[in-house]
This record gives structure tokens, sequence and C-alpha cells, in this order.
């Protein structure tokens, strides 16, 4: 079964979005070689091309959807310290609400938020969550909770969509560099380097759950003897200032470029790893 993508819905606010987690994942490289400065997304274009998406399965979402992580359990245990009835002591119009049911106190903990936020998970999947309501109880048990426990309640409204989806349209990225000369001294050189990238390629099974108040989104890790979800891309590099001489196509970089936007999308979107989206 296949459908129609609005993907002109992709605004300029859901590029920045992605935008910044790209951004996130690149000032965490470890292994970035010595004649590369800070490498960051300039921009982000989805384009107008919508890929073609094709429905596989529908079932109940992945169990790991519903557990908590080390930032669940980090996050909860600093709201409940924050939050407490002596903070708001010299309030007078504080409501303080009696002791509930662990559901209940669940469901304060887990307020939706109006605006869209996007979260990501890894290995054991992170869903970062809103800090409680300012004068919500929640339980003791709630505040103690540990990794690996359950801590999104199930509905019978939660599902999971599983879908092919094929891309080869016209998104286009651009990332900034330096190429930086270290001898005689530390920095003593540094040439800005622009890189357009186009012509993406992919092919990918999307997981797409629908719980309670989040949609979580992650891909399936490809088939053998396939190594990466990004197959293809085309790079035009230049170095120097634009308007003076520009040194085009450094094999080097364009290589370490390449093998890099390859990892950001194999370890921030393939399951394990998922984003959530709070609704």
């Amino acid at each position: 079964m296949s459908f129609t993508i609005y993907w002109e819905k992709l605004d300029k606010r859901v590029a920045q979005t992605v935008q910044a987690q790209l951004n996130a994942f690149f000032a965490n490289l470890q292994q970035r070689p010595q004649f590369l400065g800070d490498l960051s997304v300039e921009s982000l274009d989805f384009g107008s091309v919508p890929p073609y998406l094709e429905i596989l399965d529908l079932t109940e979402p992945f169990p790991e959807f519903y557990l908590a992580t080390e930032d669940d359990a980090s996050n909860m245990a600093s709201a409940a310290e924050e939050m407490s009835v002596d903070d708001y002591a010299d309030v007078d119009d504080v409501a303080i609400y009696p002791e509930r049911p662990q559901s209940q106190a669940m469901g304060d903990y887990f307020a939706p938020r109006m605006d869209m936020l996007t979260r990501s998970g890894t290995i054991t999947p992170r869903i970062w969550r809103s800090v409680p309501p300012p004068f919500s109880h929640a339980s003791p048990h709630m505040s103690n909770i540990l990794p690996g426990e359950v801590a999104v309640e199930r509905t019978e409204d939660d599902m999971q969509l599983q879908a092919q989806i094929e891309y080869c349209g016209d998104m286009s990225l651009v990332l900034k560099t330096e190429l930086q000369l270290n001898y005689p001294a530390t920095q003593f050189v540094s040439l800005p380097v622009t890189l357009h990238i186009t012509k993406i390629r992919f092919l990918a099974v999307i997981v797409v759950a629908y719980l309670k108040d989040r949609i979580n989104l992650c891909f399936l890790e490809p088939d053998p003897p396939r190594t990466s979800l990004l197959d293809s891309f085309a790079i035009r590099t230049e170095v120097g200032d634009a308007s003076q001489h520009v040194l085009k196509n450094v094999e080097k970089l364009e290589l370490f470029i390449t093998e890099q936007l390859r990892k950001a999308i194999d370890e921030e979107f393939v399951f394990p790893s998922y984003h959530s989206f709070e609704l």
C-alpha cells in the first residue's frame, strides 16, 4: 500500500530541528583529523521532491519505547527535588494535591506539551520527559524510577507503522568547517571550507510508533550486504574565501565527511536509537 506524503510540511522549523541534531553529533566527534576545525551544518533544505513510501505492516510498538533510561531517572529525581513544597512556601495561591495512585501520578509526570519537542534515544532508548507541572504531587516511586523500568503507560490506541522509504530527491545540505595548518604554531593558518551535499539517495525501513502523547521514529538496520542507510550522495567542496581563489574537491576531506554523515545517520536514527516527538 502506498500513499501521499505532504513533503511541504517539512518547513524551516523542522529543518532547524534536524540541523540541531546533526550539529550536536558533529560537536561530539571523537576522532576528527588534526587538520580539520569544528564541523557544523550551515543550512538544510528538504527540497520539493518527496520520498516513495510503502506500508509494510501495522503492529504494536516496540517494548523498548515504553522503558525509562538513565536520562529519565536523572531528570525525574532532579525534578522531584526542585518541585518540593518548600519551593513554594512563600506563594499564597499554591494548590497542593493529595497523594494519587501511581497511574494518575504518571499522567501528571508525563503531561503532554502543546508545543512539539524533539528528543533522541540511544542504545537504551532515551525519551526525555517534560518536567512535572509545578503543583502536581508525583508518587515517591516515580522519583526513584530506574533505567529499564516501564515509564510510559501503554494504551489500547498505541500502534506502530513499518514502511519502506526510498528517497532520490533534491534535498541539500551545506556544511562549514576549516582547514588548519598547525605548523609552526597551533592554527597558524586557517582556511574556510564549505561543503555542498546534494543528490542524496537512501533506502530504508522506517518505524513510526504512535504512543499516548508522543510519536517515536527510527529506521531499521539495513539488510546485508548494505552497511549504511545512506547509499550515495554528491559532495562539492570549496576551500578558501568565495571572493578569492577557491580550491575545489579535496578528496581526503570529502572521504572523511562521507564517513561521518553515514555514521551520524546510522548511530542517531537506526533502532535501538530513535527520536521522540512529544505532542
